[in-house]
């Protein structure tokens, strides 16, 4: 096998390395993400929850839009800075 081929095949063997372990952590979060579904939901009585559980939902979500425009804003004042 020449040294091109050899190169190539080493970067192949990497890149695949590369993609399995990034396969093997994106199916370890999803399962930690679906067993903190199930956690919620356990929590909320099985994602029902009802009117009231909606306005906290929708005050939970508003909190954090005001949060990350907060934070927008500063980074934007900091990239005007520089």
């Amino acid at each position: 096998m020449s040294d091109p081929e050899k190169a190539w095949l080493d970067q192949l063997e990497a890149t695949v390395k590369e993609a399995a372990e990034t396969i093997q952590a994106l199916r370890e979060e999803k399962a930690d993400l679906a067993r903190r579904v199930q956690a919620l939901e356990a929590k909320t009585g099985g994602g029902g929850g009802g009117e009231e559980a909606e306005k906290a939902w929708r005050e939970e979500r508003r909190e954090i839009r005001k949060r990350v425009e907060k934070l927008t804003k500063r980074l934007e004042g900091l990239l005007d800075e520089s």
